[in-house]
């Protein structure tokens, strides 16, 4: 072989493991699809009564073909906003959710809320924005009609929780229970502080079944103000609190309690049960329980 047509050879050669190299690397850096269940929501900073409407709950659940589940909960000024659809991802991860939901959190109410949930998912999580108008209808009543604040809001894909530890420094976690909501995992939200040794705001969502089906059974939110965190990083609060309605009283309990890890999450069980009894007569119509629930979440 003459000296040029080698050095053409060799040069061919040369360009053809670049080219291959380059699409290696093209392919190795390609972001994996985001896959699995994610959650987590908005909590307003900083914490204080007048920002809870500012909050949020939002899942995510991934499906084959980029099609995703979305749950959530976000605050109107006359009431509580759901978010519950499915949808699909772009090839970047965007995605728009535009839906209408209608509950019946009470015998003789419904509420309908008109939603849109824009955002991006990664494989470790998602960012974006929701927003929702309420409507709400009560039998004997003026129908209300109000809008939400537009929330920012971040989901973190679901992981095991690492090794017990003392919390670090101030954090809001983003994770997820292991009860079902209509499309995804009910999700749960928390703040941290004073070098967390305090929840500021703890917030999840739930679903309590009722022992008589008296009461209508629907997605809610309990909203934890702040309690302390011990030296090594484990909190254990439980709150009591009444609501009277026109015929019943409701009575709940809520059990919350978890351990921060090693990598800055924490990870717990939770649970709430409520006690309803007529106004009337004073006796039991009926008993609605989540039973005991996991849940984790980290920054």
């Amino acid at each position: 072989m003459s000296q040029s047509r080698l050095q053409r050879a060799l040069a061919l050669a040369i360009a053809f493991v670049i080219a291959a190299a380059t699409a290696g690397v093209a392919f190795g850096d390609a972001a994996p699809e985001p896959a699995g269940n994610f959650g987590g929501g908005a909590i307003a900073l900083p914490v204080k009564e007048t920002t809870v409407a500012r909050d949020m709950l939002l899942s995510v659940r991934t499906g084959t073909g980029g099609r995703i589940g979305v749950d959530g909960q976000i605050y109107a000024r006359c009431g509580l906003g759901t978010i519950s659809g499915d949808t699909r991802l772009a090839s970047d991860g965007r995605f728009t959710l535009r839906g209408d939901v209608t509950r019946r959190p009470l015998v003789g109410s419904r509420n309908t809320s008109t939603f849109v949930v824009r955002g991006r998912m990664t494989a470790d999580g998602g960012e974006g924005t929701a927003s929702v108008k309420l409507r709400v209808r009560t039998k004997g009543r003026a129908t209300l009609t109000c809008t939400s604040r537009t929330v920012t809001w971040t989901v973190r894909r679901q992981r095991d929780a690492g090794p017990a530890a003392p919390a670090t420094a101030e954090a809001t976690l983003y994770g997820l229970t292991s009860q079902d909501a209509a499309r995804a995992r009910q999700a749960i939200v928390l703040h941290a502080a004073s070098g967390e040794r305090r929840i500021e705001r703890a917030t999840f969502g739930y679903r309590a079944t009722c022992d008589r089906g008296r009461i209508v059974e629907s997605d809610d939110v309990n909203i934890s103000p702040e309690f302390d965190v011990a030296a090594d990083g484990s909190f254990r609060e439980v709150e009591r609190f009444k609501a009277t309605f026109k015929d019943v009283i409701v009575r709940t309990t809520v059990v919350l309690r978890g351990q921060f890890d090693a990598a800055g999450g924490a990870a717990g069980r939770l649970a709430v049960t409520e006690r309803y009894t007529s106004r009337k007569s004073g006796k039991r119509v009926d008993v609605c329980a989540t039973g005991t629930r996991s849940w984790s979440a980290r920054p």
